[in-house]
């Protein structure tokens, strides 16, 4: 059996200037220098780390562990080479994703490790920019751009630097040849004269024939995609219960992170019903290309986890295994899984490496608790919230550097701080304590600055703070569906509609259909007045949540603004008939209120109108912006304004609520009173 492994690693070819026609002229004075070259380089590349490969006719390749470790062995050797004066090399290194087999290595970085050497001239060190990204802030490298290159056998242009220390030479663009598809820019002018011309006629001939031409259809490279299911528990053993769901997230959490692959959220696979799951449905539901699927399994007191990648295109198997399951380490498991499945998806580690360290450091125990907070963290009750904050105490207890912990307790604090009745400010100082910790020890994690946003607008009301969060949560996790919804959300919310909108896309595009992307594209059309697309939206939503409440009455709001009263009154009595004993949340009976008023039916706005006013009687209204809302649904705007100042002064997070002006009149929202409370909050300068 080979012994393969795959790692990240330096690349670095040496070549001997003139070596060829050295060859044919005196072929003993050629192998002695191939000695000499080999007791010069071999020394120099073990000294700083380095792995001698092999030598490649007149070249060698060698790897190194850090790319310090190869720049500087390459300056080494170039500055003992000049110093013996025997013969002149030229260097080419590159990092990338490489493939140690049998003392030997493989991969798209050695061919592009050999390709940067071919452009090099005697006395050069070349390299990518790869390279130079790592050694940029180093003041011991002097680096200056040659420019990009199409290499042959290399899908993308590749810009190369030289290193231009003193001693060291930079190539003139005249003096570069190299294995390229076509010349550099610098040598294209006489080429681009012809070109030009041929390009008139051809676009001439296009123009003439376009209809005959362009009837065949065009076929667009696309990324796969790949959809995670949650693990079956096949003996429904309930202290496993928290790896069936948890294993699969974090996987596609970390799949989401890696380029080359598209993963659905969370929520578009979580979120189906166990007879949706099928790989039909999840090819014709999502199009989805892929589908990991997995299955505890315990036989007698062992327990294990069986894999499978299926092709949704044929079911066929794509890759299958199986894995002893120790609870007490599973960051392992998905490290292995992770790497295992890098072939199979076609993922190339270029740009990706990180990923797969991901959970290096995270203690184990730590780890577990931290999925057992994540797994209770998505129901629905307080004492589900207050058990996945135990847990994620308990985690930090096992790990006090554990900066996930942290972030996924600010997270549940200010998820609490929308639904509890608690004071605000005593949970969200807590959720604050919370992302500092996290922050302090590791500013890389996304999480940190997704709570950060969320708790930036609704309790802080720094909206550009909000903003610049999401930014940064979106930099560090490009693939993170619940960032493009609530970054797209904030920014409807603030009536940057045309910022909002491709993000409230790309949401549904990772998360084609649960109710949080759905709602949002629903939401962001609306506030955007794209009436028509909103209704769309949450009419798709509805029919693969029929029971979601929400989505009857704002699939109603669209209609109203529509005029089409009849399909909006149909759409707020199915959601009214969906309230529990009748009474639905208290925003939920202002905004059903705002709809029967909309659409002339004073009767029935009354009706909710008295039902709220009892309930706020006979209990403590949880969010004083509700109260303030049906006062002026009532016509009361005394009363209106006076639970306006309470919702600011409360700091409710609906408070934002206040400044969407397609929620009120004309009159009412352009009031002295109504604008002085979005002065005082910072909507209105």
């Amino acid at each position: 059996m080979q012994n393969q492994s795959r790692q990240l690693a330096a690349i670095m070819f040496t070549d001997i200037a003139g070596y060829t026609a050295l060859m044919g002229n005196d072929e003993q004075k050629a192998f002695e220098l191939l000695k000499k070259n080999r007791a010069l380089q071999k020394p120099i590349i073990e000294q700083f780390n380095g792995r001698w490969i092999k030598e490649l006719g007149d070249g060698v390749m060698a790897s190194f562990n850090t790319v310090s470790d190869a720049v500087n062995a390459a300056i080494k050797i170039q500055e003992s080479c000049n110093a013996a004066k025997d013969f002149q090399l030229s260097i080419g290194i590159h990092q990338g994703e490489i493939i140690f087999e049998n003392n030997d290595i493989y991969g798209d970085a050695v061919n592009i490790a050999s390709r940067i050497q071919s452009l090099g001239v005697p006395g050069s060190v070349l390299f990518s920019k790869k390279i130079t990204d790592e050694i940029r802030n180093k003041a011991e490298f002097k680096i200056t751009s040659l420019g990009s290159f199409e290499f042959k056998n290399v899908e993308e242009p590749i810009e190369v630097f030289a290193l231009s220390n003193p001693g060291f030479i930079v190539p003139k663009p005249e003096d570069m040849r190299g294995k390229l598809k076509t010349l550099p820019k610098q040598k294209r002018k006489k080429e681009i004269l012809i070109l030009s011309a041929i390009a008139v006629l051809i676009l001439s001939v296009l123009f003439i024939f376009k209809n005959s031409i362009f009837q065949q259809k065009e076929v667009a490279a696309t990324t796969r995609s790949l959809a995670i299911l949650p693990f079956e528990n096949l003996q429904n053993d309930s202290t496993l219960s928290f790896l069936s769901d948890g294993i699969p997230e974090n996987l596609i959490n970390r799949f989401s992170n890696l380029t080359g692959i598209k993963v659905f959220a969370r929520s578009a696979t979580f979120g189906l019903k166990d007879t949706a799951r099928s790989i039909e449905n999840l090819r014709r539901l999502l199009n989805a290309d892929l589908v990991l699927t997995g299955r505890l399994i315990k036989t007698g007191n062992d327990y294990s986890l069986s894999c499978e990648l299926i092709d949704a295109s044929n079911q066929s198997l794509v890759w299958g295994n199986k894995y002893p399951l120790v609870t007490k380490d599973i960051s392992k498991i998905e490290d292995a899984i992770i790497t295992a499945l890098l072939n199979p998806l076609k993922i190339a580690l270029i740009g990706n490496s990180n990923v797969l360290q991901q959970n290096k450091q995270v203690n184990p125990e730590a780890y577990a608790e931290y999925l057992k907070g994540r797994f209770l963290s998505y129901g629905s009750t307080p004492e589900e919230s207050e058990k996945a904050l135990s847990h994620f105490r308990e985690a930090i207890r096992i790990d006090p550097k554990y900066a996930l912990a942290y972030a996924a307790i600010a997270n549940e604090k200010i998820v609490q701080g929308l639904f509890s009745t608690a004071p605000k400010k005593e949970i969200v100082n807590e959720a604050r304590t919370a992302l500092e910790a996290a922050k302090a020890l590791n500013p890389e994690l996304a999480d940190i600055y997704t709570s950060e946003g969320s708790l930036k607008f609704y309790y802080d009301w720094d909206w550009n703070g909000a903003i610049n969060s999401f930014k940064k949560a979106l930099e560090l996790d490009p693939g993170n569906a619940t960032i493009y919804i609530r970054y797209s959300t904030t920014l409807a919310d603030l009536g940057r509609h045309k910022e909002a909108l491709p993000l409230a896309d790309k949401a549904v595009e990772l998360d084609p259909v649960s109710i949080s992307s759905l709602h949002n594209l629903g939401w962001v059309n609306l506030l955007a007045g794209n009436y028509k697309k909103s209704s769309e939206s949450f009419g798709k939503a509805l029919e693969l949540h029929p029971n979601w409440v929400w989505g009857y009455i704002k699939k109603a709001y669209g209609h109203t603004y529509m005029k089409e009263y009849d399909k909006a009154l149909s759409l707020a009595e199915s959601g009214e008939k969906l309230f529990k004993d009748g009474w639905g949340s208290e925003l939920l009976q202002t905004q059903l209120c705002l709809i029967y008023k909309n659409c002339d039916q004073k009767e029935k706005a009354d009706a909710v109108i008295n039902r709220f006013l009892k309930y706020a009687a006979e209990n403590t209204v949880k969010d004083p912006f509700t109260l303030s809302f049906i006062y002026y649904l009532k016509g009361d705007n005394k009363k209106a304004n006076e639970w306006e100042e309470k919702t600011m002064e409360g700091n409710s997070p609906s408070a934002y609520l206040m400044s969407l002006a397609m929620l009120y009149d004309k009159e009412y929202f352009q009031s002295e009173a109504h604008q002085n409370i979005l002065k005082k909050m910072g909507f209105v300068k």
